[in-house]
Parts: C-alpha cells; sequence; structure tokens
C-alpha cells in the first residue's frame, strides 16, 4: 500500500498529525522537542482504501547522540516513504531549519506536499504564503490540535492511496507484457507484420481484403521484454461491411484499440491515406492510446516519392495524430522493423511513467513563463498547481482561478510543451481543469 511519512523539524506536530490522521492516540504528545525517538507506524483505512502512515523524529543540523538517532530513524522512514508530508509551523513562520529539511527533501525526488500546520485561527490562514519559495504542492494549511483541515488532508491520502492502489495493479500488468494492437484497413500488412515479429506464419497471410476476421494474439520476447500482439480484423468504412460477419470483426477490431497498450496505425504506402485511414486515427486518438503511424510497404516506393514530403503529407492528413511518431517499413522484406518497436516501447514507457508533482508543476510554471496565457474579458487564467491523476493517456488535473478562462489553442501549446519537457513524446496528454479548492494553495 502506498507509505506516507511525517517529516519536519522538531516540535512541528507531527505526532499530532499522526494521531489526529490515524484515529489512534499511537504517538505520545508533548511540547518537548524530540520526544518521537523512533519511527511509528500505523494503517488508515475508509472504504476499502488504505495507506501506511509513519511518524519520525525531528531532523536536526547539528545532531548529538541521540538526535543522531532520530535523524538515523528519519531516513530510513523516508527512504520507505511513497510520499512526504513536510510539516512546518504557522505560528513560527520559515525557520532556517525548516530551509535545511525542505533542501534534503528536494534531493529525494519524490512527492513532497506541504502541510502547514498550527494554523489555529483566522490569523493564520494565510500563512502558507511564507512557504511558496519551497515549491512544494500541494500545500494544506490544518492545525491538527484542533481538527481543522485535517479531514480534507485525509480525503485527500486516501484518494491518493486509491490511485496508488490501482497503478500498482497496472504495473504488476504491464510487468507481464505490453499490449500491442495492429490497426488499420485491409490488406495494409498487420498480418505480415505479426508473422515477421513472431518469426512464423501465426496469422494467415492473402492479398484478399478482409481475410484476418478475429482478433488473434501472439506473445514474443523483444529484447528481454515480453509483448503480446494483437493482429486486429481490417477496418472498413461501414457502408462497405455487408455482412454480420464484417460487422462483428470491426467491433472485435474498436475493442482492441482500448485495451491496447500501443496502437500501430498501418497504412499501405501505395495507396496512401484513405478516409478510412483517417476513421481509425479518429478512434485511435478518441480512445485515447499512444500510436506509432507505420506506412508499410515503403519497399515499393522507391524511386517514386521523397521521404520527406510523405511524412510531411501523412502528417497534414491526420492531424488527430499529429503527436505521433512516424516509421517506414516493409514488412515482407523485414525493412525497418526494429526501428518500429523501438518507438513503440519508447511510447510504451513514456505514458506509463507517473509524473512527480514536482516535476509536473515546474514544467507547467515554466511553459507559462514562456508564454503566458491572454486575458479574456479583462480577466486572465491563473496556474497554482497540477497533479496527474491517469495515466494511459497521462492525465494532468490543474487546479486554476477560473477554468473557463482556458482557451483551446492556449491548452494546445501547453500540451505540447509538457510533452516535450516531461519526455514524453508521442503521448497524447489530456489535460483536466479545475477551480482550486480553498485549502489548498500554491
Amino acid at each position: 500500500m502506498l507509505t506516507v511519512a511525517l517529516v519536519g523539524r522538531p516540535n512541528v506536530g507531527k505526532s499530532i498529525l499522526f494521531n489526529r490522521l490515524s484515529g489512534k492516540r499511537l504517538a505520545i504528545v508533548e511540547e518537548t522537542s524530540g520526544v518521537t525517538r523512533d519511527r511509528l507506524y500505523a494503517t488508515v483505512s475508509h472504504d476499502g482504501v488504505s495507506f501506511r502512515l509513519i511518524d519520525t523524529g525531528g531532523l536536526v543540523t547539528d545532531p548529538d547522540a541521540l538526535e543522531k538517532h532520530i535523524t538515523r530513524q528519519t531516513d530510513i522512514a523516508v527512504s520507505e516513504a511513497d510520499l512526504i508530508l513536510f510539516l512546518v509551523s504557522a505560528q513560527d513562520g520559515r525557520t532556517p531549519m525548516d530551509d535545511v529539511v525542505a533542501a534534503k527533501l528536494r534531493t529525494l525526488g519524490k512527492p513532497v506536499w506541504l502541510v502547514v500546520n498550527k494554523a489555529d485561527n483566522e490569523k493564520y490562514k494565510d500563512s502558507w504564503a511564507d512557504f511558496c519559495a519551497y515549491e512544494f504542492s500541494p500545500t494544506v494549511t490544518v492545525s491538527a490540535m484542533h481538527a481543522i483541515g485535517t479531514d480534507d488532508l485525509l480525503d485527500r491520502l486516501l484518494h491518493e492511496a486509491a490511485q496508488w492502489e490501482e497503478e500498482e495493479s497496472e504495473k504488476k500488468e504491464a510487468e507481464t507484457f505490453c499490449a500491442v494492437a495492429f490497426v488499420g484497413k485491409p490488406n495494409a500488412g498487420k498480418s505480415s507484420l505479426t508473422n515477421a515479429l513472431a518469426g512464423f506464419e501465426r496469422s494467415i497471410v492473402s492479398d484478399i481484403p478482409g481475410t484476418t476476421r478475429d482478433n488473434v494474439d501472439t506473445i514474443i520476447d523483444w529484447e528481454g521484454k515480453a509483448i503480446r500482439l494483437v493482429d486486429t480484423a481490417g477496418i472498413r468504412r461501414k457502408r462497405s461491411i455487408d455482412t454480420k460477419l464484417e460487422v462483428f470483426s470491426v467491433s472485435r477490431s474498436e475493442a482492441a484499440i482500448k485495451r491496447a497498450n500501443v496502437c500501430v496505425l498501418l497504412i499501405d504506402a501505395t495507396a496512401g491515406i484513405s478516409v478510412t485511414d483517417k476513421k481509425i486515427a479518429a478512434i485511435v486518438a478518441e480512445a485515447g492510446r499512444p500510436c506509432v503511424i507505420c506506412v508499410n510497404k515503403w519497399d515499393l516506393m522507391r524511386g517514386k516519392t521523397d521521404r520527406t514530403a510523405y511524412i510531411g503529407w501523412i502528417r497534414q492528413e491526420l492531424p488527430f495524430l499529429s503527436h505521433a511518431p512516424v516509421i517506414l517499413i516493409s514488412a515482407k522484406e523485414n525493412k525497418n522493423i526494429p526501428s518500429l518497436m523501438k518507438e513503440v516501447l519508447k511510447l510504451y514507457a513514456s505514458v506509463s511513467k507517473k509524473i512527480s508533482t514536482g516535476l509536473l508543476n515546474r514544467a507547467i510554471r515554466e511553459a507559462m513563463e514562456k508564454q503566458s496565457p491572454a486575458a479574456l474579458k479583462g480577466k486572465r487564467l491563473k496556474f497554482f498547481y497540477a497533479t496527474q491523476t491517469a495515466k494511459e493517456p497521462p492525465t494532468f488535473l490543474l487546479f486554476v482561478n477560473d477554468p473557463s478562462l482556458v482557451m483551446g489553442s492556449y491548452e494546445t501549446y501547453l500540451t505540447k510543451a509538457l510533452r516535450a519537457s516531461l519526455k514524453m513524446e508521442g503521448a497524447l496528454i489530456k489535460l483536466e481543469w479545475k477551480a482550486r479548492e480553498s485549502q489548498y494553495h500554491d
């Protein structure tokens, strides 16, 4: 399960928050600095979702014998944690010791939420602003002693834990195989490509369009990675489907797109881009699947067209997949197939990774500093923070002042900027917008 560690300098209220979130009085709570000498564990559960919470001793810069032990125990807890809650005190404000802890946490490469504790009354409601320079997000203001804001924090942690469980389940499945669906109109060479990769005739290869009536799965090992190849029945335009069997084939092909980790859209180089190819591209994009555009039978185009011009034409004709890489191959001659599989696995890794909250927020801020959103009716879009809510497709939730101020052109710009800065080339990134909740701050 998700492991959350409470970290901060001594006497910022870690043990009180630990007891409040766990619902049990497990930690000794006193005003004396450094009371918690060893790390304590509690499992927090609600509605079938659980996470493990760790209380730690305070981090100090000049430890004596006891404080060295506390620091060592904190280091162990931090190494175990998947998420860190960095506690500071609203009443004390930012201190040099907080700066030391923040600098240490920044080196870990783990998500860090800033929790401004001891905000016991209205006087401290804006105390979070003192800690903006740390650039940890989200930031939540609470009073663990008086249970102010702690329910909201707990709800968010449970949501994070639910996502973690889902991602861990997906990760286990991904460790088994990467599902790659070959899609395209009939006779584009899907079965030939499957056979070339499998090394034997697993699918029937024929020049008659529509030979493959059902999906055919083949498991191969490609450079140590297990890959399931799904050779789908060719998709034809609706008016061309004149039998129940072909209707069933189209349905199975569309289903394969939705359950694939990566789609490979095969295009017959000699036939060019058809209305059917555009339809399939739209289905892939709508399903949010990462895609490689694979132009097959390129061996038959030697001396007939320029490679760069042809790729440019594809980009123009398939705007749904403007982000997708284009590979030219010959399945029949086994030409450039390793390059295709390299792009497939690169794309799979790109959309499967979890982007840390810190990295995501820095990337968004840099993009918005480079090109600010235009004002709309005298108001300008203001960004507070963001978090990743899903993978495949990578989905980022951005908290802003007013989602209605988001223009389509600016969303397109931001998507392209994130794709480049987060090294998610080829991924279909999805952005969602929400007004900032009052208890969270940038």
